[in-house]
């Protein structure tokens, strides 16, 4: 049975398209497209990236988009069972290396009870306390209220687009925000910015795995596994 990367590179030979017209046409880079036709998605960005890439691709190619998606979903999901499956021996044999017996546990708590006790029977015991109340003089009344518990207001929701990019490593970024003509800056390692839309933002980075991206307070992570040029889009197709 033809494979999703095959029906994709086969489909793309068929309409006469080479990676760099495909690359020009959904600005796609070259690296994905090849990944998507072999078959390589653990090569592809994180799930939120990687979905709008197989979207895009799939309606240029006149494939139904959902469908598609779909189907890239299964083997991406048929590829995980393996990690987690060791994950779960892996956890399961670090807890039988930690476990110990529940008496052996009991006693120690039992011992450690014993210890404070005589501890504070000794402090008591050893040295007199000088804040004993007198009883022929009782102590004032204070009357001041406590104060009131801050009442913290309840968490707007979210609105619109925000964006919030942190550079990893020195990035140029190109930002259009809704209809506004396009604005060109750079990111330093460690500096931040905040972006926000009301409709749509089109985020377009030189170096993918140099910026990760928070997305109405979600962390999305890098936006790439490589350093190169990306376009994202947002929202996500598949947000």
């Amino acid at each position: 049975m033809e494979s999703l990367g095959e029906r994709l590179r086969a489909r793309r030979l068929e309409l006469g398209l080479s990676l760099d017209e495909v690359e020009e046409e959904t600005k796609i880079r070259k690296y994905y497209i090849t990944a998507l036709e072999s078959n390589d998605f653990h090569l592809l960005p994180a799930m939120v990236y990687a979905s709008g890439f197989v979207r895009r691709y799939a309606r240029m190619l006149g494939f139904d988009p959902d469908e598609v998606l779909r189907e890239f979903k299964k083997n991406v999901t048929r590829e995980e069972p393996p990690e987690r499956e060791e994950e779960i021996k892996l956890s399961v044999s670090r807890s039988q290396q930690l476990s110990i017996p529940v008496k052996n546990i009991l006693a120690g708590a039992a011992f450690l009870v014993v210890v404070i006790w005589l501890g504070i029977f000794l402090v008591d015991f050893l040295i007199p306390s000088s804040d004993q109340p007198d009883s022929n003089n009782p102590p004032p009344i204070n009357n001041v209220m406590p104060p009131e518990a801050p009442t913290s207001p309840d968490s707007p929701d979210v609105e619109g687009i925000n964006l919030r990019l942190v550079a990893i490593e020195r990035c140029w970024v190109r930002v259009t925000e809704d209809e506004k003509p396009y604005t060109d800056f750079t990111l330093q390692p460690g500096e931040t910015r905040e972006i926000k839309a009301d409709n749509n933002v089109t985020l377009r980075l030189g170096n993918a795995s140099g910026v990760k991206i928070e997305y109405n307070g979600k962390d999305l992570g890098p936006a790439g596994d490589i350093s190169g040029p990306i376009t994202l889009e947002f929202p996500p197709e598949d947000f």
